[in-house]
């Protein structure tokens, strides 16, 4: 006799309600798989045409800005950092750069004390303090602030000449608190390197798409552009600075929009050891920031932002999918074992493992599959580090991309990733 049974022949309450929520479970299963891969982008692109705002930036608003370069360790490129700037198609005279060296030993510092008695920069501040973290050194940055528009950004980081322009020609618009640009990864040589393009092309388009629908939470903290009186302060356990910037911003009732015209550039790893730390790491900080602002979650006070893009994004971020696969296919397999799947189920189940079998021999498909596998053990690594607490607002640097960066930056003037970049 069936265990789901009891002993008069009638089905056990418990098992009867396990199998009426099976369907409930495989529904839910289906669109946790469905939504972020596919619904999500679909519904931003309809809603964006329907109901889009466009951003009334103009060409030549030059408000006061300050551009802050959190370093540790940087001796090698902060040379090149700062001539990059020098290099921007703006004011020079409405630009402060704030420097804060976070206690380095190679000497960071003293490079940044020599070009400021060479001028390269009219307005070129040092700070010297301890390490604690990026968003302690912003916040310490933040205090000596005089711009009306704060510049974020990195020490590797390299911006197109006109960017800064772009950037700040959005700020004309009183609704925009805040912008990033599009990033694009110089280098693509390796395995690693080429997913992480693959990942930000898809990655900028759909913030895009989420900026003209109403705000995206994503900036870049290489390109980390906001209005001064908005963020007074940053929460300094924070390992995501760029985005508790961006969550700050739209509770304010501003918006955090991407100009696709203002680029900048940075290398990434060439291994997936470096870039499996790194990008874990940043992982760790979306989550702890979505779970810390999730009082605007199904807020409709919020627009799209509250009701759509948070739960949207918070859900991309859990690690839900590989299980929602493993519960999918092991009810596939169970209703098979016992003959109730129908004949009509079981050929779609042989053509969807055939198709998937084919497709995979295109390369472009494996590098799409290869980025959704890798990103899915991220947020599942992620997602543990979190709840146990085991992340720092310390950084480690990828070697793979120091040694990349310092040479090109000899060579060609490009800069290196380094892990302060969220």
């Amino acid at each position: 006799m069936s265990s789901k049974r009891n002993s008069k022949g009638r089905r056990h309450p418990i098992g009867g309600l396990l199998s009426g929520l099976r369907p409930l479970a495989c529904s839910l299963s289906l669109f946790s798989l469905l939504w972020p891969t596919v619904l999500y982008p679909l519904t931003l692109a309809a809603l964006s045409r329907r109901f889009g705002k466009r951003t009334a930036a103009r060409s030549g608003y030059e408000p006061s800005v300050t551009i802050i370069v959190p370093t540790y360790n940087e001796a090698s490129l902060i040379r090149q950092r700062l001539a990059d700037i020098a290099a921007y198609e703006y004011d020079l005279a409405r630009v402060e750069v704030i420097v804060v060296d976070s206690g380095s030993s190679d000497g960071t510092a003293d490079v940044v004390e020599t070009v400021q008695r060479e001028g390269l920069l009219p307005r070129l501040v040092l700070i010297r303090e301890e390490r604690r973290g990026k968003a302690a050194a912003i916040n310490v940055a933040l205090g000596r602030a005089s711009g009306d528009i704060v510049v974020a950004t990195d020490a590797p980081t390299l911006f197109d000449p006109q960017a800064l322009a772009r950037l700040a020609a959005n700020f004309a618009d009183p609704s925009v608190g805040a912008v990033t640009g599009d990033f694009r990864i110089p280098d693509q040589s390796t395995l690693s390197q080429r997913e992480e393009g693959l990942f930000w092309t898809i990655r900028n388009r759909l913030r895009r798409l989420e900026a003209e629908l109403d705000s995206t939470p994503f900036l870049s903290g290489e390109m980390c552009c906001f209005r001064r009186d908005l963020v007074p302060l940053l929460d300094e356990d924070t390992v995501a600075d760029d985005m508790n910037i961006a969550l700050r911003v739209r509770p304010a009732g501003y918006r955090v929009v991407v100009d696709s015209v203002a680029s900048f550039s940075e290398p990434r790893a060439t291994s997936f050891r470096e870039l499996n730390v790194s990008k874990t790491r940043r992982a760790v900080g979306g989550i702890q920031e979505l779970f810390r602002f999730r009082r605007m979650i199904f807020r409709p006070r919020y627009g799209w932002f509250g009701m759509l893009i948070l739960p949207s994004d918070l859900l991309y971020y859990l690690p839900v999918r590989p299980f929602a696969l493993a519960f999918l296919g092991s009810e596939v397999l169970r209703r098979l074992a016992k003959r109730r799947a129908s004949p009509l189920s079981a050929i779609a189940v042989a053509a969807a493992a055939l198709g998937i079998h084919r497709a995979a021999r295109s390369p472009a498909v494996r590098r799409a599959m290869l980025v959704a596998l890798f990103n899915e053990w991220i947020f599942l690594r992620a997602f543990v580090n979190w709840v146990r607490g085991h992340y720092s607002v310390a950084w480690t640097q990828e070697q793979s991309t120091r040694r990349l960066a310092d040479g090109a930056a000899a060579d060609s003037g490009q800069g290196r990733t380094d892990e302060w970049a969220l």
